[in-house]
């Protein structure tokens, strides 16, 4: 084959005629970032529920042949999604159900994996109440609730994967955030500070681990089709299907230091950070969380 072909190959070109007809089209798909782990691991926390954004992320990483461990607290479900993986997929599934928000859980977690190599981190899991209260009708209680679950549990995960990727010189690690952790969003105020820390943690971590193999990315999820009626007051085009937005982010490993799925989600985000002032941001996503979750 020539040379130049060979260059079209790998970009994906067309060359053309004077008058715009079609006179050769090469079209190959870039290699994707998880064929380097094929027959690794990968452990997806929060992946129990059919709907959910984590079973999303197992469905996509198993589809590439990759090994997974799944973490959650709904035992069942658990069980349920690892058959599933294992029967449409072929690839093998470790379930391991602990409540993330218990600290001790960690060094456990760990010792059931310690013959296995996790390559892939996806810290998918979180708690936030379902009745989204202002954050004064909220108990303490459930504040540090949601900080142990949506922000040590992120932590204490991290901490020793990334330090066992780093010394290995390879490795990915996919942290879920949310579009809410970039701009305040009342009547889920609470969840919105815990994922504003998951992203500036992720956002320093991908700079402090450049250059050591390991790929560090923060997820910036919109709204997403895992909560049922929750969603039912907001426009369809809105609402990202969970398959869709995990495909967008594992295809940004190692290439993107955060991704924000889906054209809407990228559209509210550029309003609400860069194209007002930011009080007129926080009253119109106010606005925005009152008519969608049914407040005034």
């Amino acid at each position: 084959m020539p040379k130049s072909l060979t260059l079209l190959d790998r970009l994906g070109r067309t060359i053309r005629t004077l008058d715009g007809r079609a006179l050769l089209e090469v079209s190959v798909s870039q290699p994707h970032p998880l064929d380097r782990y094929v027959g690794s691991w990968a452990l997806v926390t929060g992946s129990a529920r059919e709907r959910g954004l984590g079973f999303a992320y197992a469905c996509e990483i198993a589809s590439r042949r990759v090994n997974l461990v799944l973490v959650d607290i709904l035992a069942e479900e658990l069980e349920a999604r690892a058959a599933t993986l294992r029967t449409e997929y072929g690839v093998e599934v470790r379930t391991i159900t602990v409540d993330l928000g218990d600290l001790s859980v960690y060094p456990r977690i760990l010792e059931r994996l310690a013959d296995i190599t996790v390559d892939v981190l996806v810290c998918n899991r979180m708690y936030t109440p379902k009745d989204t209260p202002k954050i004064l009708d909220m108990s303490l209680g459930v504040h540090n609730a949601m900080i142990d679950v949506n922000a040590r549990a992120y932590v204490n995960l991290i901490y020793p994967f990334a330090h066992l990727m780093t010394r290995r010189g390879r490795g990915a690690i996919v942290i879920v955030s949310s579009g809410a952790g970039l701009i305040p969003a009342p009547y889920t105020g609470a969840y919105a500070a815990n994922k504003a820390f998951q992203t500036v943690f992720g956002e320093v971590l991908w700079y402090e681990t450049r250059g050591t193999g390991v790929d560090v990315l923060v997820m910036s999820a919109g709204l997403m089709d895992t909560q049922g009626h929750t969603l039912s007051q907001y426009p369809r085009w809105q609402i990202a299907a969970p398959r869709d937005a995990a495909a967008e982010t594992l295809s940004a490993i190692g290439r993107r230091h955060l991704v924000m799925p889906g054209r809407p989600n990228r559209f509210t985000t550029l309003l609400t950070t860069r194209l007002i002032p930011r009080r007129r941001a926080v009253m119109t996503m106010g606005r925005f969380m009152e008519r969608g979750l049914g407040k005034n």
